[in-house]
């Protein structure tokens, strides 16, 4: 019996073994074909051939190598070593602690091929104690992007607990730390060792970006979990005091009845007397793009990002690769930092077909249909400047203008002025045809802009400040 073409590709378990070996196999391998020139490796680095090339695509475009000459405050932490900036880089695989972390990467199936490679190439490039449990919810023969949607969502929520205990099982008895991370998420590793040598590993530590559903506050996942020793240690207890068997029972029923496995770890650890530590805005659930660069930020060393694509994972990746050769491993980056880099040169002009994710006031004309996000308040209510935003973009600019805690602004032809008094970067609306809402002309697209003056003296007052550590 003959197959056919349509079985021939489909993917069975030993084409996905075979697959699998050859990602670890390119791990492992790497440096015959990977260039050494790394602070991450034990080699000198040049600078030069740190940052993005300009025929090289990138999500974000890079700026000069000159770093924001106001990032000059050393943190209250230190090393056993000291390396300079003018030092041969040190490797990360000798910075302390370095081997005290083990790594967490959660995935999906359906995301193995599209997120995880990225990982290989940037995230994982130093040997910290890697932990991967990978959920595999296909039968022999199915195609696992066909299970991409909601069923995987779905799925997701019983991973959380069985990989915890899993990795507090295994973990060598000199692991101090445990970070949980998902497949598009980046994590700055200098920054990461900086921030938990501030932090005592023998004290019960649940940390994360806070979120809230019903009565629990828990660590959101994607933006990254941080649990201590301590804390992985009496979770185990609890579980083996119970019975390891009884014990999972009681929390698969929990869990049955709970919409998602980041909340359901917080339940875990809260049944052994451990909350969370806030650790919003060091860790995050935001992109470069889509983050409000406001005060909470700017000063605050940044840990994680969060809806990240693989060319994003790399881009920052080269930029904190650049950051250590420069500064070494004792020094963190602020969000300020990631701001001068990639985005200080692009907000000094208006940018055509952009949405630079102004909410704050919008002012749209009344004959155009209304949308859930435009305001309530009637258009004749208006003051005259404001009415007159909608006309032309110069318009939008001067009503930003006249709003004295306006930061950006962003136009529309079709009749539409939305002002920002935080500031954000935003996207190209290019591929989404212009404005969503635009039935009539959906070829439009918007057009958006910063306050210059507003945005220096924003920064301005941020000068010598304290560098932020917790949350």
């Amino acid at each position: 019996m003959t197959a056919s073409p349509s079985a021939a590709r489909i993917l069975t378990l030993p084409r996905f073994a075979i697959l699998a070996l050859i990602l670890v196999a390119i791990f492992f391998l790497r440096d015959t074909f990977l260039p050494t020139e790394s602070p991450y490796r034990s080699h000198s680095t040049s600078s030069a051939h740190l940052h993005t090339q300009p025929d090289q695509a990138s999500h974000y475009e890079s700026g000069s190598n000159t770093q924001d000459k106001s990032s000059n405050i050393t943190p209250s932490v230190h090393h056993a070593t000291n390396t300079s900036a003018t030092d041969e880089p040190e490797s990360c695989l000798s910075v302390p602690g370095a081997d005290n972390v083990l790594i967490m990467l959660k995935t999906g199936a359906t995301e193995l091929y599209q997120k995880l490679p990225t990982h290989f190439m940037t995230t994982f490039t130093c040997d910290f104690e890697l932990y991967r449990k990978l959920q595999q919810y296909q039968r022999e023969g199915q195609n696992l992007h066909a299970l991409s949607g909601s069923g995987g969502w779905n799925l997701d929520k019983w991973k959380f607990l069985p990989m915890l205990h899993q990795a507090f099982e295994s973990a060598p008895d000199h692991i101090e730390w445990f970070l949980l991370m998902e497949a598009d998420t980046s994590i700055s590793w200098t920054n990461l060792l900086q921030w938990l040598k501030t932090m005592d590993p023998q004290k019960p530590y649940y940390l994360g970006a806070q979120n809230v559903i019903g009565s629990t506050t828990f660590a959101h996942g994607g933006s990254g979990v941080v649990i201590s020793r301590r804390a992985a240690d009496l979770l185990e207890e609890k579980r083996r005091n119970l019975g390891k068997s009884h014990y999972d029972s009681i929390w698969e029923e929990t869990t049955s009845t709970s919409c998602c496995g980041d909340e359901i770890v917080a339940r875990a650890f809260l049944d052994v007397d451990v909350p969370l530590t806030p650790a919003w805005p060091l860790i995050q659930g935001e992109t470069v793009s889509s983050i409000d660069w406001k005060p909470d930020h700017w000063c605050t060393v940044a840990l994680t990002w969060h809806h990240v694509q693989p060319i994003e994972i790399d881009a920052l990746f080269q930029f904190e690769t650049a950051w250590i050769t420069t500064h070494g491993w004792d020094k963190p980056y602020l969000y300020r930092d990631v701001f001068a880099h990639f985005l200080d040169r692009h907000i000094s002009v208006n940018r055509t077909a952009w949405n630079n994710l102004s909410k704050d006031h919008r002012f749209v004309l009344p004959s155009l249909p209304q949308t859930r996000e435009d305001p309530t308040k009637d258009f004749d209510q208006l003051r005259p400047f404001e009415q007159d935003a909608v006309r032309s973009q110069d318009a939008c600019a001067e009503a930003c203008r006249r709003h004295r805690k306006c930061l950006q602004w962003m136009f529309l032809p079709e009749g539409r002025c939305y002002l920002g008094e935080v500031m954000r970067f935003g996207r190209s609306d290019e591929r989404d045809g212009g404005n969503a809402g635009a039935q009539a002309q959906a070829q439009e697209h918007w057009v958006s802009g910063w306050m210059q003056d507003r945005v220096e003296r924003f920064k301005a007052g941020f000068e010598g400040c304290e560098v932020r550590w917790h949350g």
